[in-house]
């Protein structure tokens, strides 16, 4: 019998099940325990929040930037029996509007600091020795210092590396009018290729992605998505009817500029309802800062109401409790640009549900994927998003066939059962443990 295989997990942020990467990794792992063992190296000051983690080292953001001037190494190592419940940080209303705002000057700051910063310590080196991995898997993308530990500990200790990317983070396909963003880029962009070249292959989110990374790193790419158990006794009841008013969900990220794509179909939703009184509500549920603004937008009597998250164990009861659940994509050029290869994960989610989705924004790999399975309603014209809904409201058998077309797309492609086989097989050949 194989040992259970050991691996490092390597991201910026904490695993947290109410966090997009975290949640995929708790997807796609939950169920391995008896074959995977992992442990976990994270750099932003919070707390991690998942099943399957016990063992962790934190490296802080802000003994980092201390580290500069005082040259003490920074990190530490700890244990959690129950890794569930961790308390996620509530940040400033100063930290928030730079996070809304992403100014280029400030992301700058956070790379240097983590290249300056004095992370490569005895005690990292212990904890490494003392785990053992099999293999390093991290996710790879835009923030300096875990590329560059990426490829330090996969260098020091020769153990083999797995990457996994989630957007484009390479093409020079962006746009972007500010020097300190070209200046960020380029350097990311150098460590991106670093890593990249140092895996034994990499994982991508889409088909489209994985065509682009090939050709750009000379590496093998392989898919990787979220996945259920889509059997029957998982299926949800395909409601006949529909409540009234419909009622639609959005949940998730509402930055770079999907606020604005809400706030049409909330805009739409208005005209529609002064015709047909109760035709559709809309409830927006997310984790993104909020100004007086967007609050604004979104929160219309009768219409649209902004809300809170909804803690992660009560989120797919209420995905459920839609009639529609909305999809949006950013519209704006800069966005598109950066999002075009992403395949959105909460779509898994949606496809789980068995409820008919409607996507609407720019034309990503996430709406090219929806179109190719026909598994969602989709509109990329935001002057279309009001006639759209008027077809929806005066054909409402198309929402309960269009949620029948979304399960069956995640029972034909994100069966978590074939994506865990494929990927523990994966990891036992790349480990050499065969």
């Amino acid at each position: 019998m194989v040992r259970k295989l050991r691996i490092l997990v390597i991201t910026y942020l904490p695993w947290r099940n109410d966090v997009s990467v975290g949640n995929s990794y708790s997807n796609i792992f939950k169920g391995m325990e008896d074959r995977i063992e992992f442990a976990h190296i994270y750099f932003r000051d919070d707390a991690p929040d998942n099943a399957l983690v016990h063992r962790y080292f934190h490296i802080s953001e802000k003994g980092l930037a201390r580290s500069i001037w005082n040259r003490q190494y920074v990190g530490r190592e700890f244990c959690l029996e129950n890794s569930q419940g961790g308390r996620k940080r509530e940040f400033s209303s100063r930290y928030n509007r730079l996070r809304k705002l992403r100014w280029e000057l400030f992301l700058l700051g956070r790379d240097m600091i983590g290249r300056m910063g004095k992370w490569k310590s005895n005690g990292l080196d212990a904890f490494v020795l003392d785990f053992k991995p099999d293999l390093i898997f991290g996710t790879l993308g835009y923030v300096p210092v875990v590329n560059q530990m990426m490829i330090y500990l996969k260098t020091k200790f020769d153990i083999p590396l797995v990457t996994y990317p989630w957007d484009d983070y390479y093409s020079w396909k962006r746009i972007s009018f500010s020097p300190f963003y070209w200046i960020r880029y380029l350097s990311e962009r150098r460590l991106i290729r670093r890593c990249a070249q140092a895996s034994e292959y990499l994982y991508t989110i889409t088909e489209k992605m994985r065509n682009e990374y090939e050709a750009f790193f000379q590496k093998e790419c392989r898919i990787l998505y979220k996945g259920y158990l889509f059997d029957e006794e998982n299926k949800p009841e395909i409601h006949a009817s529909v409540n009234e008013p419909i009622h639609l969900i959005f949940m998730g990220n509402i930055g770079n500029g999907r606020w604005k794509v809400l706030a049409k179909i909330a805009q739409a939703i208005t005209r529609i309802n002064i015709e047909s009184p109760k035709a559709f509500f809309m409830d927006v549920y997310t984790l993104s800062p909020v100004d007086d603004k967007i609050s604004g937008l979104l929160n219309i009597d009768g219409v649209s109401k902004l809300n809170k998250p909804v803690p992660n164990e009560q989120v797919l009861a209420t995905q459920r409790s839609a009639d529609i659940l909305i999809h949006v994509e950013p519209t704006n050029r800069a966005d598109k640009s950066f999002f075009r290869l992403s395949f959105s994960t909460k779509l898994v989610d949606y496809f789980y549900c068995g409820r008919c989705i409607m996507a609407f924004g720019g034309n990503t790999a996430s709406m090219d994927y929806l179109k190719s399975k026909d598994a969602a309603i989709v509109e990329e014209n935001m002057e279309g998003i009001e006639n759209t809904l008027r077809r929806v409201a005066e054909s409402p058998a198309v929402i309960g066939q269009y949620a029948e077309k979304a399960w069956k797309c995640g029972r034909d492609n994100h069966d978590i059962k074939k994506i865990q086989e494929r990927l523990y097989n994966d990891f036992i050949e790349v480990a050499n443990l065969k």
